[in-house]
């Protein structure tokens, strides 16, 4: 990758990184690109009772 896409995919991660709420970067919830597709993945605590 060239120096110019690099610093043009970083100023669009920051960017989408600024609109989000500090709630929403911190909630167990983000997007997956699967098969050009997003895709919302959850994450749960695991119960410590388990195992």
């Amino acid at each position: 990758m060239s120096a110019k896409e690099l610093e043009k995919q970083l100023k669009k991660w920051r960017e989408d990184r600024a609109r989000k709420t500090p709630q929403q970067a911190a909630a167990d919830r983000r997007t997956v690109r699967v098969n050009g597709q997003d895709v919302l993945v959850i994450t749960k605590a695991r119960s410590k009772a388990q195992g």
